[in-house]
Formats: C-alpha cells, sequence, structure tokens
C-alpha cells in the first residue's frame, strides 16, 4: 500500500499547493487591487508611463533598440552644430531668410 513517507510528501505537496492558492486568493477583488496600487505608489519605482521630459528621454536612450536612432540623432545634431558655428555674418547678410526673419531693427514679411 502506501507508506507514511509517501503519505507525508502527498500532505505537504497539497499543503504547498493551498498556500498558493491562499497567496492568489489574496491578490484579487477590488480592496487587493487598492493596496496593490498604493504600494506600487509607495515604493516609488516609475514605469516609462509616468515618466515624462528628460527622464522619459534618459530612459529610451538607455534602451539596446534606440541605439542606432540615438547615434543618428547625436550626429544629426553635432551636424547642425557646426552649420551653425560656420554660418559667417556675410553669410546672415546675403541669406533672404536671414535679413527677413532674424536680423535686428528689421521687420520684413512678419
Amino acid at each position: 500500500m502506501v507508506s507514511k513517507e509517501e503519505i507525508a510528501e502527498i500532505n505537504a505537496y497539497f499543503r504547498g499547493r493551498m498556500d498558493e492558492s491562499k497567496k492568489i486568493w489574496m491578490t484579487r477583488g477590488k480592496d487587493a487591487r487598492i493596496a496593490s496600487a498604493a504600494a506600487r505608489a509607495a515604493s516609488g519605482a516609475k514605469t516609462w508611463r509616468q515618466m515624462s521630459g528628460m527622464s522619459l528621454m534618459m530612459h529610451e536612450v538607455g534602451h539596446v533598440g534606440n541605439r542606432h536612432f540615438m547615434v543618428g540623432f547625436g550626429f544629426i545634431g553635432l551636424m547642425a552644430l557646426y552649420a551653425q558655428t560656420k554660418f559667417t555674418d556675410d553669410m546672415r547678410k546675403n541669406s533672404p531668410y536671414w535679413s527677413t526673419f532674424h536680423e535686428k531693427g528689421q521687420h520684413g514679411g512678419h
């Protein structure tokens, strides 16, 4: 028949299953959801949906999948900075865009 060790093993297994079931049952229901939300809010850990501004941007920069995009973004930013530093006063004076919208003391089209 069944030995005492096997009965003890079976009982231990079912006790473990019952403990797991009780833990799951405690997480269900409105009160449990409210308690879980309060615990998440108190922990201070933010998901990407709760981030905004610079913290969200730094979070996204850290992702491996966004690395190619960030390399391109940095390259375009550096090229724009380079082009801006090479834009001389003569170029500004001869530029219809610059003289219309940016030159001080004159109000061009707007």
